[in-house]
C-alpha cells in the first residue's frame, strides 16, 4: 500500500479514536453527576450517550481498533445498566396493596385515581388542544405546569362543572405557574414554596369515595449552570424531607407526586430522591418513554415529567400523549 493510500485510513482512524475518547470520557464523567452540573447533564442524557457509544463501537470495529473497542464496549455495558429501571420493576411490587394511580377501571373497595400531568409551556397559544386533550383523557385530577393566567381562566371555564375543586398560582412573566384541578373535594389544598420563592408547588388531600390520597405537584429549576443545579438539588432535597416527614407522621398515607423534575431516572440524583422521599417511580418497567423533545424524534427526547407514588400504591396504566403545542408531552 502506498503512502497516499494509507493516509486517508490514518485520518479516519484518528477521527474514530477521537470520537471513542470523547464518549469514553463522557461516560466516566457521569461518576461526578452528584457534584457537577455538566456531569449530571451527561447522566441525564444517558440514552443518547449509549446511542453514541454504540455508534463509536461500530466505527471502531470497521477501522479494527480492537483494544479501544474493548474499552468502549465495557463502558457501554456499564452505562446501559443505568437504564435498567425502564425495563424492570420492584421485586416487591406484587406484594404491595393493589391500588391504581391512574387506571379508569376501579374496584368498589379501593381508592383509585386517574391523573393527568402536562407541562404546557407558558407561551403556548394552543389552549384548545390542551383542553381537548384533558377532556379526552377524562382524569380525576389535572396538574398543569407553566400555567398562564389566560389558560387558567380557560380551564376554569371548561371544567368548572366537572372539576370544581382547584388550587392554582399562574405566572405570565415566568415558566413556573402551576395548577391542580380535581373531580373530588380537596382537603387542605395549598400552594407552598421550598428554596426559591418564585417556584410554587401544590399539595392537597383528595377525598375519594373510598379513601384519601395526598397529591403534590412541583416544578424545580432546570439544572443548567452551577447555580441552577444547586437550586434544583436543594428543591428536591427539601421536597423529599417534606414527604418523608408527612409519611412518618402518618405511615399509612397514600402519596402521589406529579411534576417536571428536570431530572431523568438515569441520573443518580433521581435515585437519591426516591430513597430520601420513600416514593416509587410509576414509569419503572414501562420502557423508554420520553416526555420532552428538543426535536420530534426518539433520540432527541428526555424523560423529565414524572408520576411518583408511595409504596402502598401501584400504577396500573401509564401513557404519554400526543403533542399539544408544548415541548413536553402530557402524561
Amino acid at each position: 500500500m502506498s503512502a497516499e493510500e494509507a493516509k486517508p485510513t490514518g485520518i479516519w482512524q484518528r477521527r474514530v479514536d477521537w470520537l471513542a475518547g470523547l464518549v469514553a470520557a463522557s461516560s466516566i464523567l457521569t461518576l461526578s453527576a452528584r457534584h457537577w452540573w455538566v456531569a449530571d447533564l451527561i447522566a441525564n442524557l444517558r440514552v443518547q450517550l449509549v446511542i453514541g457509544m454504540l455508534g463509536a463501537m461500530l466505527l471502531l470495529l470497521i477501522v479494527r481498533r480492537c483494544r479501544i473497542l474493548l474499552v468502549v464496549t465495557v463502558l457501554t455495558v456499564w452505562q446501559a445498566t443505568a437504564l435498567r429501571s425502564a425495563f424492570q420493576t420492584d421485586d416487591n411490587e406484587a406484594e404491595q396493596t393493589l391500588v391504581a394511580v391512574d387506571s379508569a377501571a376501579a374496584a368498589e373497595d379501593e381508592p383509585r385515581l386517574r391523573v393527568f400531568l402536562a407541562n404546557v409551556l407558558t407561551r403556548n397559544p394552543h389552549h384548545d388542544q390542551i383542553i381537548a386533550q384533558v377532556r379526552d383523557a377524562d382524569p380525576d385530577v389535572i396538574a398543569i405546569l407553566e400555567l398562564s393566567s389566560t389558560l387558567e381562566r380557560a380551564l376554569d371555564r371548561e371544567f368548572s362543572s366537572t372539576h370544581a375543586y382547584f388550587v392554582s398560582e399562574s405566572q405570565d412573566d415566568g415558566n413556573f405557574g402551576i395548577g391542580l384541578w380535581s373531580r373530588y373535594p380537596l382537603l387542605d389544598g395549598s400552594v407552598f414554596h421550598l428554596n426559591v420563592p418564585i417556584l410554587p408547588s401544590i399539595e392537597a388531600d383528595i377525598r375519594l369515595p373510598s379513601g384519601t390520597i395526598h397529591v403534590m405537584a412541583t416544578h424545580p429549576l432546570p439544572p443548567i449552570g452551577a447555580r441552577n443545579f444547586a437550586h434544583r438539588n436543594r428543591h428536591l432535597a427539601l421536597l423529599a424531607q417534606r414527604i418523608r416527614k408527612q409519611q412518618q407522621a402518618e405511615p399509612s398515607r397514600s402519596v402521589v407526586l406529579l411534576g417536571d423534575l428536570n431530572l431523568t431516572p438515569w441520573s443518580p440524583l433521581f435515585d437519591d430522591f426516591l430513597v430520601a422521599s420513600g416514593l416509587q417511580n410509576a414509569a419503572a418497567g414501562k420502557g423508554l418513554q420520553p416526555t420532552w423533545y428538543r426535536w420530534p424524534a426518539f433520540p432527541f427526547g428526555l424523560l423529565l415529567d414524572h408520576g411518583l407514588h408511595s409504596s402502598n400504591l401501584r400504577c396500573d396504566q401509564r401513557a404519554i400523549l400526543e403533542a399539544n403545542g408544548s415541548d413536553h408531552r402530557a402524561l
